[in-house]
């Protein structure tokens, strides 16, 4: 559990609920992308379920705890633990939108959302259809069952309603926990029979130091890390995206019979695109960019990122990937434009995105800034992706021109 960096509030929750002895029956991990709630998740199972748990003073290892706090940890060598952490323990249960490939009559599902029938398949069963309630059987081991869902707030109103149903009569000594980036897709009364643990952003300290182990340069470490937000999973899953473009390559260089071709990939990924994106921003600000060449370049990163994006997960949608991808693209721009507001203040930002422009008046950036926001929140309210890039570069265009 203590090897979960930068969330150590949400570990001390967890360490006082199992002092305790009151562990809640559900519980809602909220938090951004990739900073450690399913890990963390999977830590609590590992630790209620250990044959051996070991106990141990707190000796500043949890600043939130008092240093003669009596902290509960697994021991990692017993058989429970094993089992957890090879994937094979009876009594967990791990749910995730991709299952429908195994409960899709019909094998038609793109698996963008968690639907009923994986609801039902996986944790509350079926009657009418003869699966049974694996929640209502007894735990293998005698230690309890764990159910931890992933992407929680992707579950369809049938699936929340069925999983609604579970809560009110919660069987003994079973355990779920519900993975979210957002809580308020989920019913509130699914929200009121939950015990919520917040994660926040993990800190640059931890961000970078993680990147440079992953083989990261510490400057592409350092940028990589702001990209990501504080996302650690998503930094780690954007390196990954890097060497399976580097992979093609050399499958290519070597003269295989490979068909795919990484012409629609820019080696070196997400870092090569920031440094392409703050390039064209230069010109556009220099005047030797229009607005068409910055969309262009936006659409084309987009579409690189949705790629990469199906490489990585088949079910994926190929429009939401591609939207998703534009909005990252419009919050890297609004980053490349606050870089040069916090340059005329003189206070620039550690790990800069890349650029060579000089200061923008301080009266100019925040509208530029706000333009990009403005598109990061119609992308996701299903904009035209074409009209949003042409309409959003123009501002910009039209904004420095006015000057």
């Amino acid at each position: 559990m203590l090897s979960v960096q930068g969330q150590s509030r949400a570990i001390a929750q967890l360490q006082r609920s199992l002092a305790a002895g009151r562990l809640a029956s559900t519980w809602l991990f909220s938090g951004p992308q990739g900073v450690g709630k399913f890990t963390l998740a999977m830590e609590l199972a590992r630790t209620v379920m250990c044959d051996k748990p070991l106990r141990g003073k707190n000796g500043g290892r949890v600043p939130q705890l008092p240093g003669d706090f009596v902290l509960t940890l697994p021991c990692g060598v017993c058989e429970s633990c094993r089992a957890v952490a090879s994937g094979g323990h009876p009594d967990m249960h791990i749910i995730t939108r991709q299952l429908i490939r195994y409960h899709d009559k019909g094998g038609k599902s793109k698996g963008t959302t968690l639907s009923i029938d994986v609801i039902r398949g996986e944790i509350t069963g079926d009657q009418a259809e003869g699966k049974e309630a694996k929640i209502a059987k007894r735990a293998f081991r005698g230690r309890g069952k764990f159910f931890i869902i992933d992407e929680a707030d992707l579950m369809e109103g049938q699936a929340q309603n069925a999983l609604l149903k579970t809560l009110e009569e919660p069987p003994p000594e079973t355990y779920l926990i519900l993975v979210t980036t957002s809580p308020g897709e989920l019913l509130s009364t699914i929200r009121s029979r939950s015990q919520l643990v917040e994660f926040g952003e993990l800190p640059e300290g931890v961000m970078v130091p993680a990147l440079a182990e992953a083989g990261l340069s510490a400057a592409d470490a350092a940028l990589m890390g702001r990209l990501a937000r504080g996302s650690l999973g998503r930094a780690l899953r954007w390196i990954e995206d890097i060497r399976v473009i580097e992979k093609k390559k050399a499958r290519e260089g070597g003269g295989g019979d490979d068909e795919e071709t990484t012409d629609k990939y820019t080696p070196e990924g997400i870092l090569a695109w920031a440094r392409e994106l703050g390039a064209v921003l230069d010109r556009l600000v220099a005047g030797r960019n229009g607005a068409s060449d910055v969309a262009g370049v936006m659409a084309k990163f987009a579409g690189e990122f949705a790629g990469l994006a199906l490489e990585r997960d088949k079910l994926a949608s190929a429009d939401r990937a591609k939207r998703d991808g534009i909005q990252l693209l419009m919050a890297m721009a609004g980053e490349w434009f606050a870089d040069r507001l916090r340059q005329g203040f003189g206070v620039p930002y550690g790990a800069a995105m890349p650029g060579e422009s000089g200061a923008l008046d301080s009266r100019l950036a925040p509208q530029l800034i706000a333009a990009a926001r403005e598109a990061e929140w119609q992308i996701d309210m299903n904009a035209n992706d074409k009209i949003l890039l042409a309409a959003t570069t123009t501002r910009w265009e039209m904004l420095l021109r006015e000057k």
